[in-house]
């Protein structure tokens, strides 16, 4: 909980309306952060993963830690994907140390909207910026004893969970689906596509005929067809009952994108091509897209805020994507998404973390009759387990 004597001298500056700068203010009463710490950790998965964009062997992520001189930690996690965002551990590493640890060192970790035009400046590096904002969020509800999804105004939500299927032979998928329904409850898929018309098509038809017709599927390309490809592989798919098409071509073939948008029968999803609410702003003017996967792991909770709030202004759909979070990332993303209806209506990519070998949290994350519900806890509700975190960071060996 926040310190009481620091409460009190709050009180007594306002009942006596002393005449203070607010900087002075800041300084005297409030807490301060005084270091940032950045862990590179490395998790084997228990198999590849596979995408049109490139393959992952092992999550390489950065634990970040906001420490204050009250000694409160702020906890959030940056997912590095080179191919995708041109980030890895050690940049992110050095872009916190380098770069945004110098600029938030004393400051007040509670003012998050100020803290987050003071890192703005810092182009790129998502994950890095996200993470820190998570870790800010995450030291506001252990200051206050509050969960996350409560403090961003939000009440206690379940999200139904999405399963991102492999990209591997049609039957490997459809099991692995029906794998899911039986064990977890899981009904909205997202199934892998790029590799091939017809194999794109077969593992669409298993899926479907696996997990039933209520069941949600979704299918996210990687930006690995072209316009036209999409128009026809779309085409072929829409038998099958898809509610939604992620990144299905590159997102600099804007007119080609225009175009598909046009002549597909189901709405397309922004990833990779909306990673700042700029990009997303584009997108959805131009008609590109009639959806926003959010991933808080790349924006964190100040500007995926703001994302939701441009979607729903715009009338678009928000769900929350996967940057392959583990336990740590899915729990910020679970809170952050609790909070806000329009986005907890819909399914989330919130079981990524059924692919690590190990977690590193103390209080793991179950996904029951195919939801998951947030933490009561503060912040949003992940404690580490410091022996594990100790074996799996690669910068002490």
């Amino acid at each position: 909980m926040f310190p009481v004597h620091r409460i009190k001298n709050w009180a007594r500056a306002h009942d006596a309306n002393c005449l203070v700068s607010s900087t002075s203010f800041q300084q005297e009463n409030f807490l301060k952060i005084t270091s940032i710490e950045a862990v590179p950790f490395t998790i084997p998965y228990q198999h590849p993963i596979v995408a049109a964009s490139g393959v992952l062997d092992s999550a390489e992520h950065v634990l970040v830690r906001v420490h204050t001189d009250e000694g409160l930690v702020g906890i959030g996690e940056a997912a590095s994907r080179s191919f995708v965002y041109g980030e890895s551990q050690a940049s992110i590493v050095a872009a916190i140390r380098q770069w945004l640890e110098p600029a938030l060192i004393g400051a007040d970790p509670m003012a998050v909207e100020d803290l987050y035009e003071r890192t703005s400046w810092l182009v790129a590096n998502n994950t890095a910026r996200g993470a820190l904002d998570i870790a800010l969020h995450d030291l506001r509800g252990k200051v206050t004893g509050m969960p996350s999804w409560l403090l961003l105004g939000g009440v206690k939500r379940p999200v139904r969970v999405t399963r991102i299927l492999t990209m591997g032979e049609a039957q490997e998928a459809a099991d692995e689906a029906r794998q899911a329904v039986a064990e977890s409850g899981i009904s909205s898929f997202k199934v892998k596509v790029g590799t091939g018309l017809r194999s794109d098509v077969a593992r669409i038809a298993a899926v479907r005929e696996a997990v039933g017709e209520e069941a949600t599927i979704y299918v996210d390309a990687n930006h690995g067809w072209r316009a036209e490809e999409a128009i026809l592989a779309l085409t072929s798919m829409a038998e099958y009952g898809l509610d939604l098409v992620e990144e299905p071509c590159p997102a600099s073939d804007t007119i080609g994108r225009q175009r598909l948008a046009q002549h597909i029968p189901i709405s397309i999803m922004a990833d990779e091509s909306a990673p700042t609410l700029a990009d997303a702003a584009r997108e959805l003017t131009a008609g590109s897209a009639r959806a926003l996967s959010i991933k808080t792991t790349r924006t964190g909770f100040t500007e995926s805020a703001r994302l939701v709030s441009l979607a729903g202004a715009l009338g678009a759909r928000t769900l929350l994507g996967s940057q392959a979070d583990s336990m740590v990332g899915t729990a910020a993303s679970l809170a952050f998404g609790s909070a806000f209806p329009q986005v907890a209506s819909e399914p989330g990519e919130l079981d990524y973390f059924n692919v690590f070998t190990d977690h590193l949290v103390t209080n793991e994350l179950v996904v029951q009759n195919g939801v998951l519900i947030p933490s009561e806890l503060p912040g949003i509700g992940v404690e580490i387990d410091e022996d594990k975190l100790c074996h799996y960071r690669i910068d002490n060996r």
